[in-house]
C-alpha cells in the first residue's frame, strides 16, 4: 500500500511537472531578455576561459579579458535599452534579474562600470 501511494505521488509529480514545461510559453519580449541572457553566458565563459589560461598557463590573454569586459559594456547598455522598453511585468523580471548579474559580474572580477 505504502509502495502505491509513493509511486502514484511521483507520477502526479512527473505529470505536474511535464504539464508546466508544456504550458509556458514565452512571449516575444521575454524571448529578447533570453537572448541577451544567453550572450551574457557567453560573455562570462568567454572571460572565465581567458581568466583560466592565463592563470594556468601562464599566457597573456590581455585582449581577450579586454574582448569579454567590452562585450558585457555593450550587453550592459542594449539591456538598459531593452529594459526601458519593456511592458510585461515577467519579462521586466527577468530582464531586472539579468541586470543583477551584470553587475555581480562587474563586482566579483573588480570591472569599473561605464
Amino acid at each position: 500500500m505504502g509502495k502505491t501511494i509513493v509511486a502514484l505521488v511521483l507520477i502526479a509529480a512527473a505529470g505536474y511537472f511535464v504539464y508546466q514545461q508544456l504550458e509556458r510559453t514565452s512571449s516575444e519580449e521575454e524571448e529578447l531578455v533570453a537572448h541577451l541572457r544567453d550572450r551574457y553566458a557567453a560573455v562570462v565563459n568567454t572571460f572565465a576561459s581567458a581568466a583560466g589560461r592565463s592563470g594556468t598557463i601562464g599566457l597573456d590573454t590581455t585582449m581577450d579579458a579586454d574582448a569579454a569586459v567590452n562585450a558585457m559594456k555593450k550587453l550592459r547598455a542594449e539591456l538598459e535599452a531593452l529594459r526601458a522598453r519593456l511592458t510585461e511585468e515577467r519579462a521586466v523580471r527577468k530582464a531586472d534579474e539579468l541586470l543583477e548579474k551584470i553587475d555581480n559580474f562587474y563586482r566579483k572580477n573588480d570591472i569599473i562600470r561605464p
